[in-house]
């Protein structure tokens, strides 16, 4: 693969990983579980500065079509929602025996737990990393001359690897594969960063609502088994396919995604 289409991943990834590095040195002695709300208000800030970073440093992204709310075509864009809901569902069960390490764990449900927590949880962290990971990678590298599959497989891979820990990566994989779909056809963040919000909400809603206990049990636990877990994450998986397909083949957008790399947009 051409160096050229694949740097913006390097980029993006960069400036992400030292805005974030930069908030956690500047917690440095601070006892987290003291200061729940500044923890979180500290990520969200160095999320902000790396996507201004990424539009005035590296000119990755470009608002005015990443964020164009006119050009969706919402009837055949719920298609991918829901998709995506149900995708969602079947790699939860999937990946359901890795465990999440107890220091990430802890530190989610306590955000979970705190107002500031939730909003970067479930409002400004999906919004950023969609802007960072499918806009300033994925978009890019289509601006460039990158095929649609490169673009979700390199973008996918660099949200996966931001994780930083294998079981959120390994969910994070397959999840940013859909919002890379999902993308790649629209040609901006709306409906990705909605099914990213509601991803994560719905995840925030079950840890405030039975805190470390529900994060920890299993399917098997819930249902008494594996049977009914399996055949849930049968049906989620082809009714996410199906759905995905049908979005892929029916949505128009209203205006061209992805305009060439020489037009001056910002």
């Amino acid at each position: 693969m051409n160096l050229n289409k694949v740097s913006p991943a390097i980029l993006t990834l960069l400036v992400f990983l030292i805005m974030q590095g930069m908030g956690t040195a500047a917690l440095l002695g601070f006892d987290f579980l003291s200061h729940v709300s500044l923890f979180a208000i500290v990520l969200m800030l160095a999320d902000v500065l790396a996507i201004l970073a990424c539009w005035g440093l590296v000119h990755n992204i470009r608002f005015r079509t990443a964020l164009d709310v006119s050009s969706v075509s919402w009837p055949h864009g719920m298609l991918a929602l829901s998709g995506g809901i149900f995708g969602a569902i079947g790699m939860a069960v999937l990946t359901d025996s890795v465990e999440v390490p107890d220091d990430m764990l802890q530190v989610s449900v306590e955000l979970s737990h705190n107002t500031w927590g939730i909003l970067m949880l479930v409002v400004v962290g999906p919004i950023a990393e969609e802007l960072l990971f499918r806009e300033a990678i994925a978009g890019e590298m289509l601006r460039r001359g990158a095929a649609p599959w490169a673009a979700i497989l390199v973008s996918s891979l660099s949200f996966s690897i931001v994780h930083l820990n294998f079981a959120q990566g390994i969910y994070a994989l397959p999840l940013g594969a859909l919002l890379g779909i999902i993308y790649c056809k629209t040609g901006n963040v709306v409906l990705s960063a909605l099914l990213h919000i509601l991803n994560n909400g719905i995840v925030v809603l079950l840890m405030h609502l039975g805190g470390e206990d529900s994060a920890e049990t299993s399917f098997a636990e819930w249902f008494g088994g594996m049977m009914i877990p399996y055949i849930i994450m049968v049906f989620s998986i082809v009714l996410c396919c199906t759905l995905m397909t049908a979005f892929w083949r029916r949505y128009t957008p209203a205006k061209t995604p992805h305009p060439a790399k020489n037009e001056n947009l910002t």
